[in-house]
């Protein structure tokens, strides 16, 4: 089996987001910056990061070659 190793960026970063959207990374050791930026684009992340973590997942697996 072959496997595109470019899908681990994409479920690296997926899951990077998720974890900073659900508050268990910080993407700022400044709490109101870190937390102006959940209200902005926490909600966005919880859909998203998700969905580009199995893009990664397929990529890896090499579902789109």
């Amino acid at each position: 089996m072959h496997f595109n190793l470019s899908g681990l960026i994409a479920c690296a970063g997926g899951t990077y987001g998720l974890l900073a959207a659900l508050r268990i990374v910080r993407v700022s050791k400044n709490p109101d910056a870190n937390e102006a930026w959940l209200r902005r684009f926490g909600p966005l992340m919880k859909i998203l990061s998700p969905l580009v973590i199995l893009f990664g997942f397929a990529e890896l697996i090499g579902l789109f070659n």
